[in-house]
């Protein structure tokens, strides 16, 4: 075994001066046994031969005959020569002990490099002896001769430190050198350590990485080994979302892929490109494939088509599916009756085992005045329903009641719809922290406007200077207001409630277009920077992240990069062991860049799932602290290619119309990827989101929404402009 940077011009010119040192009988041990290893590097046998015979040193003549032999592989031969040979010299003992590590005894290669620490062939040994425990299950060990030899740029060793690494169970180090073994390896080296790399990347769900790695399998096998390697490249594609290429590689198959085939249909249809979906599905035989098929032609509104394509779906263990798919086409098309028949033949337990069957089993029965049946199957729907997925329930729930509220039939049934149509606690949360919000907008805009007849323009005006109070600001609310003034003037509103309604409508289509949620990356540290001024609530912000990853089981470290102020490090490090994160800090003063630095080499080597950046909170126009920032981000992006993923950008929502400002000159400093909006509960303002949402490009991923720990949530458009505008 040898480091291959040994190799080449150096070592040849070295070999011609051994050989000039044993001709004029001045060569010690270091030239007669590096010879020997180079003429078998070569191949030389016969130069092996003659220079053991030639030596006539005693100890040093058994030596080289013990080194052939373990060069041969004849370990007991080796053995049997060394048998008594001992060395006061502690050069020539180190190379006796070499020569016993050779034949498996790493102790004797550990006292080799403790008699002479600067053996010619310190790297070697320390290559030999970090193998040689990791094949007794000493990886910790290994690791510190191994971890020596990185410099070496060898990807034998990358791949001897991934397998390490393995062993100790730190699977994201073993990926990192896997990565450097694979892209500098060639032949066996590569193949092992790509074989290595999509077992431990499929297991953390890296499928870039799997699909990186069996590409390089595929290269390499026979027909029949290859297909199982397509297979699982097309499944990597999938789950990486390299649909295209999933696509190109399945099209060359011959073999049966109909799973593999209605997978990749299923993530074209999430993705919306329903054609893609259709064209592979005409592709699969069989009912499921029929019945995918039918979902498909049914959004896209062939009704007829998608009836047709459900004939052999109807029949055998796709039966039920296929008439709740039946159901579901024929309330598209307000048959009604159909519906309800489709629905019925599924049974009641099935239709009890499919929530969203039972939902539309109540609807179609209330509307065909079977009220009774439609309040029982829309509480059944209500209880069967996971908990994101209850709103429309509820809706239908919400309407019943109210059309049942002055019939014979509500005295039974109210109680029940009480208690159904309650909010969630989320959503009740979200609007107790609006509330405030909630009065300076919702409520005066209730107040101000007659409930029916006709809008004027004293009512618009009356609407544009409540919305620029709330802090939607000038040119969101003249954008607002257009619409208005447009929809009015065709008759498409009327009355308080009818200009509620289309101010909603038009606030929930501006939030959601700016609506973003954090993505963590494939290939953790998953590095996030956390930026703003101070009094914005970015450490307790870092705070409430930390603790929502420590939750979901994710080792965190928290970055102290606000270096300016003793406190704030203080205050970051009391927060880390509340949450259960590890922290990363230096002395005040010190440069932040530094602490980045230290902060994700230390995420590398522990094997960290997410680093979260503090910053210093600095006035947005401090141009010299801006240029700080900027340095922080190329360094993270020069350890760590790509990082920081996330720049979140803390705004403080009682700060108005000036949390706009700071948002465009952060922004022109570092790549803001998104905005944490705090202290909604605080004021009446609320409208700022509005106003951020029409005025700048950039996502809005988190809200504040009170103090607690659970008070940073996803932002979610469609749950804030409800909450916002709700005037209950």
């Amino acid at each position: 075994m040898s480091i291959s940077g040994r190799k080449g011009k150096k070592q040849e010119k070295e070999a011609k001066k051994w050989e000039k040192d044993v001709t004029k009988g001045k060569a010690d041990w270091d030239s007669f046994l590096s010879l020997l290893r180079w003429y078998h590097e070569k191949n030389d046998d016969e130069k092996c031969r003659a220079l053991v015979n030639e030596c006539s040193i005693p100890n040093l003549s058994l030596a080289l005959q013990s080194y052939h032999a373990s060069l041969l592989g004849d370990k007991q031969r080796s053995i049997e020569l060394l048998e008594g040979l001992n060395s006061k010299d502690n050069k020539e003992q180190a190379w006796i002990c070499f020569i016993k590590g050779l034949c498996g005894e790493p102790e004797s290669l550990k006292e080799c490099l403790k008699l002479r620490p600067r053996h010619p062939w310190t790297e070697e040994i320390k290559l030999i002896l970090g193998q040689e425990l990791l094949e007794e299950g000493k990886a910790d060990e290994a690791l510190g001769h191994l971890i020596s030899l990185e410099s070496q740029r060898d990807p034998q060793i990358y791949l001897l430190i991934a397998k390490a690494y393995h062993q100790t169970e730190n699977d994201l180090a073993s990926l990192t050198y896997l990565e450097k073994a694979f892209s500098t390896g060639k032949g066996a080296i590569k193949t092992e350590a790509a074989q290595l790399m999509v077992r431990l990347a499929r297991q953390r769900e890296e499928w870039n990485r799997v699909a990186a790695a069996l590409r390089v399998l595929l290269e390499a096998k026979d027909e029949k080994e290859a297909l199982e390697i397509q297979r699982g490249l097309v499944e990597a594609y999938i789950n990486g979302g390299n649909l295209q290429e999933a696509a190109q590689v399945l099209d060359g198959f011959s073999g049966h892929d109909e799973d593999l085939r209605l997978l990749l249909a299923e993530k074209w249809e999430k993705q919306g490109k329903l054609n893609e979906a259709l064209d592979v599905l005409s592709k699969v035989g069989g009912a499921r494939g029929k019945l995918n098929k039918s979902r498909i032609l049914m959004t896209l509104g062939r009704f007829q088509e998608a009836i047709e394509s459900l004939e052999e779906a109807l029949q055998g263990e796709t039966r039920y599916d296929a008439l709740f798919l039946l159901a579901q086409i024929a309330w598209e098309e307000k048959d009604h009756p159909a519906c309800l028949k489709a629905l019925r033949e599924m049974g009641e337990e099935k239709c009890k085992s499919m929530p969203k069957a039972a939902l539309l089993r109540a609807q179609a029965a209330w509307e065909l005045e079977d009220k009774e049946d439609g309040v029982r199957w829309a509480l059944e729907a209500l209880g069967l329903l996971p908990d994101d997925e209850k709103k429309e329930a509820r809706s239908i729930l919400k309407r019943m009641k109210q059309e049942l509220h002055d019939s014979p039939q509500a005295r039974q049934w109210l109680p029940l719809l009480e208690e159904a149509t309650k909010e969630p606690p989320l959503l009740l949360r979200l609007k107790e922290g609006l509330l405030k919000s909630r009065q300076g907008l919702a409520r005066r805009l209730e107040e101000s406007l007659s409930p029916k007849g006709e809008i004027s323009t004293e009512d618009l005006e009356r609407i544009e200077e409540i919305l620029i109070s709330a802090d939607v600001g000038l040119e969101t609310t003249g954008k607002l207001i257009k619409t208005l003034e447009r929809k009015v003037s065709r008759g498409e509103v009327r009355g308080r409630v009818g200009l509620m309604s289309a101010l909603k409508e038009e606030s929930l289509r501006l939030l959601s277009k700016a609506q973003g949620r954090l993505e963590p990356v494939d290939a953790p540290p998953w590095v996030i920077m956390v930026v703003g001024v101070n009094g914005t609530g970015k450490t307790t912000t870092i705070a409430k992240l930390a603790r929502r990853f420590t939750q979901k089981g994710k080792e965190v470290l928290l970055a102290a990069g606000d270096t300016f102020r003793a406190a704030a490090t203080e205050q970051l490090d009391i927060w880390a062991s509340r949450v259960g994160a590890s922290i990363i800090k230096q002395n005040p003063g010190s440069d932040p860049s530094g602490v980045v630095y230290d902060s994700l080499q230390a995420a590398k080597a522990r094997g960290i799932n997410v680093v979260i950046i503090d910053t210093a909170g600095r006035l947005h126009t401090k141009v010299n602290l801006m240029e700080e920032l900027k340095k922080m981000v190329r360094v993270a992006d020069r350890e760590i290619p790509g990082a920081p993923h996330e720049v979140l950008l803390v705004l403080d929502a009682t700060t108005g119309q000036n949390a706009l400002s700071q948002a465009k000159l952060f922004s022109q400093a570092v790549p803001v990827t998104g905005i944490v909006l705090t202290k909604l509960d605080g004021t009446a303002k609320g409208g700022i989101i509005i106003a951020i949402a029409g005025e700048l490009s950039i996502p809005i991923k988190l809200i504040g929404v009170g103090e607690g720990m659970n008070d940073l949530q996803d932002f979610n458009a469609e749950a804030f402009v409800e909450a916002l505008f709700d005037t209950g």
